[in-house]
């Protein structure tokens, strides 16, 4: 029995010290964090809801809406939860759990179809990209198939951050890591709250400066989010930025050393030591 109990200290000590390096391996596809569905509420109104998974909340200003087959009138959101972004210098409004949207309806005679773009983040500190999600109702009928999850493209121009060298597509970055030296790749969004704060915080901090300069350091900016952006996240398994990959001398990415959400400053120069020794 002695025995048996230290074994199961040991065991619970050692999932308490495991490292949450692949936290990002259990985030959920943009479809499944932000459940959507419409309905016809009545023959003028289109009722849109959310059911948005628990750890992770959608932000009440980044909805729009556009219709095929008829007019939207002025849409009606619920207040959201407000807080203080210092990322964005600014109070938000969040929604969490669920939402419903009501959108008045005009001149529809048949089939119409809805399109509602949104963005949403993660608790763990990682920013999805808007998404456009569709339903095809039957003005007549008041049927609502539900169907159709989009990546869109966002016309946003993004800072970067200063001493990056900026990398905006497959291609460059491979033709970057050719260089025989370690190298980091950070992945940024304007629309991405932890991104700015990983760069006012951390990115900032003078003893950051001083190892990153001892490395190539790259970023990739995927505010647009076009088809190269997704390209880059998709080959490392990314939903959204932030999202930092350090690679070896020869090019191959270390998995020990990702980092995803925001890391304060003293826990990434931690990061940045073991970089340094590869």
């Amino acid at each position: 029995m002695p025995n048996l109990f230290r074994f199961l200290l040991l065991s619970l000590a050692l999932a308490f010290a495991a490292p949450a390096t692949h936290a990002a391996d259990d985030l959920l596809e943009a479809e499944q964090a932000f459940r959507f569905s419409a309905r016809l509420k009545d023959p003028k109104t289109i009722e849109v809801h959310y059911d948005i998974a628990s750890g992770y909340y959608m932000y009440r200003e980044n909805f729009r809406f556009a219709i095929d087959g008829a007019q939207l009138g002025k849409p009606s959101l619920p207040p959201g939860k407000k807080k203080f972004d210092e990322n964005f210098n600014k109070t938000v409004e969040t929604y969490r759990n669920s939402v419903i949207i009501l959108l008045p309806l005009r001149g529809a005679k048949g089939a119409v179809t809805i399109k509602v773009t949104s963005q949403g983040c993660a608790d763990i500190g990682v920013c999805y990209p808007p998404i456009q999600q569709s339903a095809t109702l039957d003005a007549k009928s008041a049927r609502a198939p539900i169907d159709n999850l989009d990546i869109l493209p966002v016309a946003l121009h993004a800072a970067h951050t200063a001493g990056f060298t900026q990398v905006d597509s497959l291609a460059q970055l491979t033709a970057a890591l050719q260089g025989g030296r370690v190298t980091m790749l950070d992945f940024y969004a304007d629309w991405c709250g932890p991104c700015k704060q990983m760069q006012r915080l951390t990115f900032s901090d003078a003893r950051v400066k001083q190892k990153l300069a001892d490395l190539a350091a790259l970023q990739a900016d995927v505010t647009r989010n076009n088809e190269d952006d997704r390209v880059l996240l998709k080959r490392f398994k990314l939903v959204g930025p932030p999202g930092i990959i350090f690679f070896d001398r020869k090019g191959n990415e270390v998995p020990a050393l990702r980092v995803i959400g925001y890391q304060p400053p003293e826990k990434f120069l931690q990061t940045l030591e073991k970089a340094a020794q590869l």
